[in-house]
């Protein structure tokens, strides 16, 4: 992860999975990092298929819907992983500005 923003992350406070498929969300200094794939080789590899910075778990839950649909191909996942998600105690964020555009 070559963003600054990125590197900068700590640990997952949710993770939804699908036997090989995954999709974790990480606190991050400007907002919440997305991260989804799948994992190979029984687990020895982790394949990331995109990952995506949101300012508010809004952004994450339609992420997260987008993502379980595109990795499995089934609704009733992505229901699935979005009641675990409204269900889930997210902690209180104070986030840093977001820098100047380029």
């Amino acid at each position: 992860m070559g963003n600054t923003n990125e590197s900068r992350t700590e640990s997952s406070v949710f993770i939804w999975k699908d036997y090989s498929r995954f999709v974790e969300v990480r606190p991050v200094r400007t907002g919440w990092l997305i991260v989804w794939g799948r994992y190979e080789k029984t687990g020895a590899e982790t394949i990331i298929a995109g990952q995506r910075t949101y300012r508010d778990l809004e952004g994450v839950r339609r992420r997260l819907a987008t993502a379980v649909l595109d990795l499995t191909g089934k609704p009733p996942l992505v229901a699935d992983a979005l009641a675990l998600f409204a269900r889930h105690p997210f902690p209180p964020r104070d986030l840093a500005p977001l820098p100047d555009p380029l």
